[in-house]
């Protein structure tokens, strides 16, 4: 068996607020072993991969009880320069960590440091980047790199350290579907060659190919400790830790505890495994799974936004928006989806007025949008960015939403009546007079979406809301986006997470290169695998199911759970 390389006895932390951020943690990991730690925001995973890294105590101060030991060293007791021999870590944000002007020099920077000889530097340089799949870009500057290839460059960057354990906080939390893939496939890599990696994740599918074992943390404590079988197919801790369970569990585990399936022994986590199980049911004469998913046309309103043949290119001929057309209509919940540089961001900013096309035009209910300011555009048209800390910058979060009320003429009592009202929407009443960056990153979210709520925009657009968020945190603003909606808005949602609009969107586009090359209904959409693949999207776990049963009878235009569960019918 081989020796633990990282261990924790009794470990409580306290940060100097009096916040106990670790409860009495207690685990071991082996040379080699690949961990995964899953949990809500706020469970307490970052400050675990700060307390193995140093970053605790040596950059944040707090109280530490107990033991931690990683490969051999306490790194309370030791400098960060000598920790980084033993540990490295890599951050949620590639861009905090990269400050060099190439590719070749961010990687050699850390070796550079430990003193080797140059020809050592770059046999370990070349070294890191063909395992990261990076060989080829040395000189290319990391501006220039994609959000995939930004955090494999920060993986490599930590491989050249030669540490023994490898840390990673939330590596792919703020990549497209394509950089997910390419970070993922890197950390398989690792794992063949036998690094020890500890890994922070809220995405439990693609972490289940990867980990040995998954460690549950809620409020500072662990509430389990399994195999990724063992964990992810436990819905019901799942729920409770605020963690996404994979669809197939869910699926599987309703039938079995919601229609009385008792013949399911086993909750299976990807659909390879579902699929089996569903057949043999089915052949069993256990279940029979029949009907017609009916895809209705939904009524337009009337059109509120045109875009017509809109033609984008930026400085360097960095081709963005290839002869766009698109029409909104009243009413309508859009989603636009596709991996970075498609073209999503570049088409949401040409229709607020943020940059004006080269070729076509963008009509807002039949007005050519250059007619207007961008600040007349923002009581038409609202936009609530990815990160919000662009938008915020007064002293409260009530000054934050007053600020804009003000702008358009709404003064004095009625301003602040109208302020609290939006405030309370959003559940921050009780935080008005709260420094906006004193809030969480949730928080804030919502607060920059109270702020630009309060001008009462026709249309309301929504920057991938589900950045850095955990399984709750994801549904805050498509939520507050779905009230909305109810009362008569125009939703356009720009998003990477597929679960988010197979639940909210009742269209989506889907983009890349510029053009968008699907505009349907999501179960039309999700059907259509080729084009989506070309544009860099994969469908949701459970209609992948439904397109691999197609030939037992299952409709390949299933997006949820539910509508899955609805055609399964129970044989007594």
């Amino acid at each position: 068996m081989p020796e633990s390389i990282v261990e924790l006895e009794n470990v409580t932390f306290t940060y100097p607020d009096g916040t106990v951020a670790l409860k009495n943690i207690s685990f071991f990991v082996k040379k080699g072993e690949v961990v995964s730690v899953v949990g809500e925001n706020g469970a307490g995973k970052t400050t675990l991969c700060y307390l193995l890294s140093g970053v605790i105590p040596h950059i944040y101060g707090g109280v530490i009880k107990g033991r931690v030991s990683v490969a051999g060293l306490e790194p309370k007791n030791f400098p960060m320069r000598e920790l980084s021999k033993k540990v490295s870590i890599v951050l949620q944000d590639p861009d905090s960590q990269i400050f060099s002007p190439t590719v070749f020099m961010e990687v050699a920077f850390g070796p550079s440091n430990l003193g080797l000889s140059k020809e050592e530097i770059k046999k370990t340089v070349k070294w890191a980047l063909e395992v990261t799949g990076l060989s080829g870009l040395e000189d290319r500057s990391p501006d220039e790199l994609s959000g995939g290839q930004k955090q494999r460059l920060v993986l490599a960057s930590a491989l050249a350290m030669k540490s023994d354990v490898l840390v990673l906080d939330e590596p792919t939390s703020q990549l497209d579907p394509v950089g997910v893939r390419e970070v993922m496939a890197t950390l398989r890599e690792l794992k063949k060659r036998g690094t020890t990696m500890i890994i922070t994740t809220h995405q439990t599918e693609e972490i289940s190919e990867i980990a040995d074992r998954i460690i549950v943390l809620k409020d500072g404590s662990i509430q389990a400790q399994g195999t990724p079988e063992e964990i992810f197919s436990n819905v019901g801790l799942m729920e409770y830790s605020g963690v996404k369970a994979p669809d197939v569990a869910i699926l599987m585990y309703k039938l079995r505890e919601e229609k009385g399936v008792h013949y399911i022994e086993k909750i299976p986590i990807n659909e390879y495994e579902a699929k089996n199980i569903l057949i043999k049911l089915s052949n069993d004469e256990k279940i029979k799974i029949s009907g017609e998913m009916e895809v209705r046309p939904r009524e337009k309103g009337d059109v509120i936004i045109e875009v017509r043949d809109v033609y984008y290119e930026y400085p360097g001929r960095v081709k963005a928006l290839d002869s766009v057309n698109l029409t909104v209509y009243e009413g309508d919940f859009l989603g636009i989806i596709g991996m970075n540089g498609s073209g999503k961001s570049t088409l949401v900013k040409a229709i607020i007025g943020l940059v004006r096309p080269q070729r076509g035009e963008i009509l807002f209910r039949g007005e050519n949008v250059s007619k207007f300011t961008v600040g007349e555009l923002a009581r038409r048209i609202g936009l609530i960015l990815q990160n919000p800390d662009y938008q915020l910058f007064t002293i409260s979060a009530l000054e934050e939403v007053l600020f804009g009320l003000r702008n358009i003429g709404i003064k004095g009592e009625e301003a602040r009546r109208r302020a609290l009202e939006i405030l309370d929407m959003v559940g921050l009443k009780e935080k008005a007079d709260f420094f906006p960056f004193k809030l969480s990153f949730g928080e804030r979210r919502l607060l920059a979406a109270a702020a630009t709520l309060a001008l009462d925009p026709e249309v309301v657009i929504l920057d991938e809301p589900t950045t850095a968020q955990d399984y709750k945190g994801r549904y805050l603003l498509a939520d507050l986006a779905k009230d909305l909606h109810s009362k008569g808005k125009t939703i356009i949602m720009i998003t990477h997470d597929m679960d988010l609009i197979a639940r909210y969107a009742n269209r989506v586009a889907v983009m890349t290169d510029g053009k968008i090359i699907l505009d349907e209904d999501p179960h039309m959409v999700f059907t259509e695998i080729d084009r989506l693949r070309r544009a860099g999207v994969m469908p949701p776990q459970i209609t992948r199911l439904a397109i691999s049963m197609e030939e037992h009878g299952v409709p390949s235009k299933i997006i949820s759970v539910e509508e899955f569960l609805n055609l399964i019918e129970v044989i007594r």
